[in-house]
């Protein structure tokens, strides 16, 4: 994120000087592919860098000590950085930064349930059903970092969640009834908290617009951050963030929120479900 919001930084004041990427590139003596990178948030930044960069510009006093910070921000190893199966999975290290910086979260996938929603019960049954096995020591990392994950939704500043969940996901016994029936009770307790909302998208709703994909949505503190899309399975990942790229995607998903049930009504149904799976 502080990569991402210094590159747009350099970005509007390189317009408002008149500069092009060539001329940019010339005065650093770079690629002009690597002003497009540092622009879009993509590359690490040298502190140099950003004040020949922020001078050349004309930029003020105040708007080079911002850029330097951000520059200087953006360098921190993030939390997840610690643990190498992190970089094991397509974008997951990104997806993870984005998750950390975003105020908001909207996701829709059909199968299996948001990590951020699960039971150690029912993330340990997943990750132990892959046709790769994990040893002892990579599988608790990975459920240490989803642990970690799902510390966001608490404290006194937590990540708002919205799931829409669909009815194939709380109906997929992963783990055996009794995980499940504690997963769905937890899905039901999950959605008492001011921060989270849960709805879900049963079967008789038919056809939906975002049918074959699986969403998350990141908003940001800052309104100058723009949204940020992820389309992703555990095999691909593809974040987007120009509006244009990201508009049809954001209103499918307002329009499966509009056919999902309303959370009272969806909590009710999960109960529903958990009710016919043994205690």
């Amino acid at each position: 994120m502080h990569r991402r919001r210094l590159g747009s930084e350099l970005r509007r004041l390189r317009e408002s000087a008149g500069r092009t990427h060539r001329e940019v590139a010339a005065h650093l003596d770079c690629s002009q592919g690597k002003i497009s990178q540092i622009e879009l948030g993509r590359v690490p930044v040298r502190t140099s860098d950003v004040r020949l960069m922020a001078e050349f510009y004309g930029a003020t006093t105040d708007q080079l000590s911002t850029l330097v910070d951000l520059a200087q921000d953006s360098k921190q190893r993030g939390w997840w950085q610690q643990y190498p199966s992190t970089a094991q999975r397509p974008g997951l290290q990104t997806y993870l930064g984005l998750e950390t910086s975003a105020k908001a979260v909207s996701c829709y996938g059909s199968d299996p349930l948001p990590e951020l929603l699960q039971t150690a019960e029912y993330s340990r049954a997943l990750l132990t059903s892959g046709a790769q096995p994990y040893g002892a020591d990579e599988l608790q990392e990975r459920l240490t970092v989803i642990s970690t994950r799902q510390q966001r939704l608490l404290g006194e500043s937590p990540l708002e969640l919205w799931a829409v969940l669909d009815e194939a996901a709380l109906r997929r016994a992963v783990g055996g009834p009794a995980v499940m029936r504690q997963q769905l009770e937890h899905l039901v307790l999950l959605g008492y908290r001011r921060n989270v909302t849960i709805q879900v998208l049963p079967f008789r709703t038919g056809g939906h617009p975002l049918m074959g994909d699986r969403i998350a949505v990141f908003s940001f503190p800052d309104d100058a951050d723009p949204q940020v899309v992820h389309l992703g399975d555990s095999a691909n990942s593809r974040f987007l963030d120009k509006p244009e790229d990201t508009a049809d995607y954001l209103k499918s998903f307002e329009q499966v929120c509009t056919r999902a049930l309303n959370p009272k009504d969806s909590s009710a149904f999960i109960s529903a479900i958990a009710d016919e799976s043994p205690a």
